[in-house]
């Protein structure tokens, strides 16, 4: 069994000279206030967003959240070494997660109430002062969109046998958020849109 995964990935920007683009992306997700002064954080914390293998979403955010004047830039054979990335749909990454919040959560009971990207930005923090103990650059997970007849219909839901109601989804949307994009290696980087 390997040590890495390699998929293609696809990163979404505002659209802007091809040459800056293929040379300055992928762009980072940071924090932003609003007018009313709340803060809102990127999904998985701040960091470098990839769709992995699915140009559509990539093409959906843009038209969502750059009013349709957006660039994709695509990733072929990104090579991403598996004891750097905190895999949200690998149930032994998941564990290591929980049981580091649990801990902190002893300590800090408000923490409880925290969303996943507090955690890792808190993680992150934590790292700095104890080496290792969050030791990720990558964090991969499969966002739900909050409509549901839409996250069914995106991520195509589809039963697995008459009769029952159990399903899973054919196109997932997997997203990867990268803390370094100088550990970016990859056998391409294209402009497709």
């Amino acid at each position: 069994m390997s040590n890495f995964i390699l998929y293609t990935y696809q990163h979404t920007c505002k659209k802007a000279q091809p040459a800056y683009i293929l040379k300055e992306s992928p762009f980072k997700s940071v924090k932003k206030r609003n007018e009313s002064g709340k803060t809102s954080l990127p999904f998985l914390g701040e960091g470098f967003y990839l769709w992995e293998e699915n140009i559509e979403a990539a093409i959906r955010w843009g038209v969502r959240h750059y009013q349709n004047d957006y660039a994709v830039v695509e990733y072929s054979d990104l090579h991403i070494e598996k004891d750097e990335l905190l895999d949200f749909l690998d149930r032994r990454n998941l564990r290591y997660f929980n049981e580091l919040r649990e801990l902190f959560i002893k300590k800090r009971p408000e923490s409880a109430k925290w969303k996943i990207g507090v955690w890792i930005e808190f993680f992150k923090k934590l790292n700095v002062t104890e080496p290792g103990k969050f030791p990720f650059t990558y964090f991969r997970a499969d966002e739900n969109l909050p409509d549901l007849e839409e996250n069914y219909r995106v991520k195509e839901k589809m039963n697995f046998v008459d009769g029952l109601n159990y399903y899973t989804f054919l196109s997932p949307l997997f997203i990867i958020c990268l803390l370094d994009k100088r550990k970016i290696k990859c056998k391409d980087k294209l402009l497709k849109k």
